[in-house]
């Protein structure tokens, strides 16, 4: 008779009401509820386990959280925040949650599922965490100056960081690699969507420098339609290589300011098809098994400083579309590297 309460008492959530510290490596089969504003839950190496469903932790609409030291494996979300401000998540990892190759994520629609979520909530910093081997390691939605840095969210069958309708952020020497998936159109690890970072539904004014991206299904996925194009992004020193598909893909897009990145070994170094006002400059561009840069219907776009070595810039106009307004000045071609724009004013 006594059987059935102890059970449910078992798989209660963890509430938190104050500051609260766990024993050190402990093991929790319960998720945690954050039910108070002004506190900090330090895990302190502790691991919350899950059976596939639910969120491991989850805050609602507070402000002055702290959440450390966590490791939460084993759910449908690692972590879930939801709406409040004023965050710090550091040092966790919300590793081997949710993933499967057959999500269909190539319209950019945000993903509920993976390692991390944040939606609508107003700064943050987000800093030393880890999210690997889910479908997406760190979505953060509808929300605006958040800090995401030095975390490592690799081996993603998915997206490695992920914004939408995210403004004023930056996201600053992360470690994001081998997010790739594959697909039944396209094949085994052939992209298909995947990306080490992403920017749509106007996720504009954000700034994206100092990371590591290497063997993603594209480096840095900015895009994909008219509509839900995302505008005024910097994208600087960035380290990005073996893209299955682009180092950086920009499209639709005004104003973005691409500048001292090196491109290695990528398909193309830079897709920015019917990208207007682009800055493309001082970045190195080695490698490219296509193009270093193609730019269909480029507009008011100018290319300055850049060393393109070993594949060519194609711009051109496209299905009816204008080609004009185009700048080039002080750029270096090695390796037989060309720059065409047969077509354009």
């Amino acid at each position: 008779m006594k059987l059935l309460p102890l059970l449910l008492l078992a798989i209660l959530p963890l509430r938190i009401y104050k500051n609260t510290t766990l024993p050190p490596n402990g093991e929790y089969r319960q998720p945690v509820v954050i039910m108070a504003d002004n506190l900090t839950f330090d895990c302190n190496g502790s691991t919350f386990v899950g059976s596939g469903i639910g969120v491991g932790i989850l805050a609602q609409n507070r402000r002055n959280v702290t959440i450390r030291n966590c490791k939460v494996r084993g759910f449908d979300v690692g972590l879930y925040i939801v709406g409040g401000r004023n965050f710090v998540l550091e040092r966790n990892d919300f590793s081997g949650n949710y993933v499967d190759d057959n999500y269909d994520i190539e319209h950019l629609k945000p993903i509920p599922h993976g390692g991390m979520i944040l939606n609508g909530i107003q700064i943050a910093r987000v800093q030393g965490n880890t999210a690997q081997g889910n479908i997406a390691g760190i979505q953060i939605l509808n929300s605006s100056r958040v800090r995401v840095q030095q975390n490592t969210t690799s081996r993603n069958r998915g997206w490695g960081i992920y914004l939408y309708g995210t403004t004023a952020s930056q996201v600053y020497s992360n470690t994001v690699e081998y997010n790739n998936r594959s697909c039944p159109q396209w094949g085994k690890d052939a992209g298909c969507g995947a990306a080490g970072i992403v920017l749509t539904e106007h996720s504009d004014r954000n700034a994206i420098g100092w990371n590591v991206l290497n063997a993603n299904g594209n480096g840095i996925y900015q895009g994909n339609q008219p509509t839900s194009a995302s505008n005024d992004n910097e994208m600087f020193n960035n380290t990005i290589s073996n893209s299955v598909a682009n180092g950086i893909e920009a499209t639709f897009s005004f104003r973005n300011y691409i500048h001292h990145n090196t491109f290695t070994n990528d398909n193309y170094g830079a897709w920015l098809g019917y990208a207007q006002g682009v800055r493309f400059e001082y970045n190195r561009v080695r490698g490219a098994r296509v193009q270093s840069v193609q730019h269909d219907n480029a507009q008011n776009s100018r290319y300055i400083g850049n060393t393109f070595d070993g594949a060519g810039v194609l711009l051109q106009p496209w299905q009816g579309g204008m080609c004009k307004g185009n700048t080039f000045s002080d750029n270096q071609l090695v390796n037989n590297a060309q720059i065409v724009t047969t077509g354009c004013e």
